[in-house]
């Protein structure tokens, strides 16, 4: 069960309003799709990063929880006064599951539910639950949103088909090995640092960042990418130097089964190779590109 901060946009001008602040063009995008969404500063740093869905001409947004407030600030302050747009917080009333499996078309089928499709980011709405699958650079997961006060009922559906539920280390730990990004890896980066330009639409009119992301566009050069760690050591996140004195900012690790998982910072040129040398312990690195 994971936290996050949930709020509703209801109106005809939802779209545009949100539209506008985020760094990809959400106003064609499809009813029937989750989209990622990106929130940055006028330098076009990361602040905050999302996953919309246009349900029956609303708007829900799911953000980070630590930086829900300032998010829905930051969307009423880009609301006009004559615009109808409303905004709702929900946080206490719907939940998200995340589930992890090798097959989710079993585990559908087992609880109950046929005939369903699953695929990519598609919205799909059972009852009053909305299930969408993600992919990321180490795998797939499934989300499910729902009432809060319907989560017993649903966490026992999946315990009767043997899921179970993660501790707070556990899903660290799977979280890395997925690639799932979080607030602590990417704030205060630039998209192209994180492999995120995928979510920067060029076509659009202007945003918070949208200047500083045209530059780096049109002639700048990544020189520090977001990257995944593989190792055998566990490591604290922090600053470190590598072997051969460049820098490297761990911004996430976490170890099961003598193996360990991290997220870092590195120089393009460090991460080339394939392998670093931190601390005197050889690590495998690749740079992190999310579709």
């Amino acid at each position: 069960m994971r936290p996050q901060s949930v709020t509703l946009l209801q109106g005809d001008d939802s779209i545009n309003v949100i539209d506008r602040v985020v760094s990809n063009r959400i106003v064609d995008s499809s009813d029937s799709h989750g989209i990622d969404v990106l929130f940055c500063d006028f330098n076009g740093r990361i602040t905050d990063i999302g996953t919309i869905y246009k349900i029956q001409g609303k708007i829900l947004l799911l953000s980070s929880e630590e930086m829900g407030n300032k998010t829905r600030k930051t969307l009423i302050d880009g609301k006009s006064w004559d615009e109808k747009c409303d905004l709702i917080i929900a946080d206490e009333a719907i939940g998200r599951v995340t589930l992890v499996s090798a097959d989710f078309q079993s585990i559908f089928t087992r609880m109950g539910f046929e005939g369903i499709n699953l695929e990519k980011n598609r919205v799909i709405e059972i009852d009053d639950m909305i299930a969408v699958k993600s992919e990321f650079p180490g795998g797939s997961v499934l989300d499910i949103l729902l009432p809060l006060d319907h989560m017993n009922e649903f966490i026992s559906i999946l315990e009767a088909v043997e899921y179970s539920e993660m501790s707070d280390d556990r899903w660290n730990f799977v979280r890395l090995v997925v690639c799932i990004p979080s607030l602590t890896d990417i704030s205060g980066n630039l998209p192209n640092e994180c492999g995120m330009m995928n979510l920067v639409s060029k076509d659009k009119g202007c945003y918070p960042g949208q200047e500083v992301h045209a530059r780096l566009d049109s002639r700048g050069r990544t020189a520090r990418r977001l990257c995944l760690l593989t190792g055998e050591a566990a490591i604290i996140p922090g600053k470190y130097r590598l072997s051969n004195g460049s820098p490297a900012h761990i911004t996430s690790c976490e170890s099961s089964d003598s193996v360990s998982y991290g997220i870092a910072k590195l120089r393009v040129d460090d991460i080339e190779p394939g392998y670093v040398n931190l601390d005197g312990v050889n690590w495998k690195v690749k740079a992190l590109t999310y579709l």
